[in-house]
């Protein structure tokens, strides 16, 4: 078996991972969880008053893998999203398939959304998505960290598309690719590391560039990204262009 394959082929070996949370005002300001539920590689763990992390249960994704998160945020409540570690996403044998991984939020509260890098090794191809509806009060904070290739290896693949709605009006629609196969991705213009943080609430910026990093004002927020050779930098100059307030743990 070769370095980063695993023998999981077919389409009945691909995993289906499902993961649906809801956030509900409660009683003195609290912010509730009605709803809960997982399946396939991810598991939910509340771990502060607002904040929940999603915790692996499996390696992965792997080549075919779909994921799907459905995120709530009713108005009043706050919901702040992390995960315990790196995804790595791996090339299946003899599947070329993209794994997959759509985000889908309803935000009327506020949604502070941050999970840690994906890792995508060599020959592999990630999907992410991230498609948030906004209502006339909610407030989105959502930073993607992505790194093409492991150390010493070639870099993987990446499309990440985000979709920011409010009220109906679309704000931001756009698509990124990187890595081998995606047409903007040609050396000498080719990072492997990459980052973005779209801020959407009540929020004016002006344009702010950096090195190898921008910030683009949005209606209500902005859009900030960031590339290079190392995801370390890349996180710093992308915070150096503005850091939105976080939700409290």
């Amino acid at each position: 078996m070769g370095p980063g394959l695993h023998p999981r082929t077919g389409p009945a070996a691909r995993v289906r991972t499902r993961v649906e949370i809801v956030a509900r005002p409660g009683p003195g300001g609290r912010t509730v969880l009605p709803v809960v539920r997982s399946s396939g590689q991810l598991a939910v763990r509340r771990t502060g008053p607002a904040t929940v992390h999603l915790v692996a249960t499996a390696f992965g994704p792997l080549g075919g893998d779909d994921a799907e998160v459905t995120l709530v945020v009713e108005e009043g409540a706050h919901l702040r999203v992390r995960s315990v570690a790196a995804a790595i996403a791996l090339p299946a044998r003899g599947d070329l398939a993209p794994s997959a991984q759509r985000i889908t939020a309803s935000v009327a509260g506020t949604l502070d959304l941050g999970l840690e890098p994906t890792v995508v090794a060599a020959r592999a191809h990630h999907l992410a998505e991230l498609t948030a509806d906004l209502g006339a009060g909610g407030v989105l904070t959502a930073t993607e960290q992505v790194l093409l290739g492991r150390a010493g290896e070639d870099p993987g693949r990446w499309t990440g598309t985000v979709r920011v709605v409010r009220e109906g009006r679309p704000l931001l629609h756009t698509t990124v690719g990187l890595g081998p196969g995606e047409p903007a991705w040609l050396p000498p213009v080719a990072p492997r590391a990459y980052a973005s943080t779209v801020h959407i609430g009540n929020d004016e910026a002006d344009v702010l560039t950096g090195e190898n990093a921008v910030r683009l004002p949005l209606p209500g927020g902005w859009v900030t990204t960031g590339w290079g050779a190392e995801l370390h930098q890349v996180l710093r100059a992308v915070e150096a262009l503005g850091a939105p307030v976080r939700v409290p743990a």
